[in-house]
């Protein structure tokens, strides 16, 4: 009986150890992540090429496009995306590699929006909001939200106007007129 007990725990941690294997071969690093990411962005209503459209090679917001345009540059740091409408900044997105901590990444992304400066004829939403100069900040790696890895998956979300919102998890992207 002891055998039987036994059987299936190994068999267990086969699929287990099978599973992690195929899992560790499926990391993909931050700029293959940020093509899932495009996509996902592009497939809301965004303009985006993570690869082109750059602060870095002249991308600037452009009136009546919803622009993201990748690795803006803010006194904390270099935001991966900001968002635009039109002339309007409207949320800044930290993008992480796929087996990172996705929920944990607001907390950079909020630091970009506290350094965000205005570097050309883009406005702000109105605010700030206590510390806060664009009102949105997400956080993702690519992947699809799972809640048996709710913190390394989906798109986090935090509206930073009122201290009191709490970060939460995304099905999808907003689009630029939600």
């Amino acid at each position: 009986q002891a055998e039987a007990v036994k059987a299936p725990a190994q068999v267990i941690q086969a699929a287990v150890e099978s599973a992690q294997s195929v899992d560790a071969g499926l990391d993909l690093d931050e700029r293959a992540t940020r093509q899932l990411i495009d996509g996902q962005l592009r497939e809301a209503g965004w303009e985006v090429d993570s690869a082109a459209l750059r602060y870095g090679n002249g991308t600037r917001p452009q009136k009546g496009k919803n622009l993201a345009i990748a690795e803006w540059p803010t006194a904390d740091g270099r935001a991966d995306y900001v968002l635009f409408s039109g002339l309007q900044v409207l949320a800044v997105v930290e993008a992480k590699r796929q087996r990172k901590d996705v929920y944990g990444a607001i907390d950079q992304a909020k630091r970009y929006s506290r350094g965000y400066q205005i570097k050309g004829d883009e406005t702000l939403p109105g605010g700030p909001w206590g510390a806060y100069r664009v009102p949105f900040v997400f956080a993702t790696n690519g992947r699809a939200f799972l809640r048996q890895l709710e913190t390394k998956s989906g798109i986090w979300f935090c509206d930073v106007r009122r201290p009191e919102n709490i970060r939460r998890s995304l099905s999808s992207w907003y689009s630029p007129a939600g």
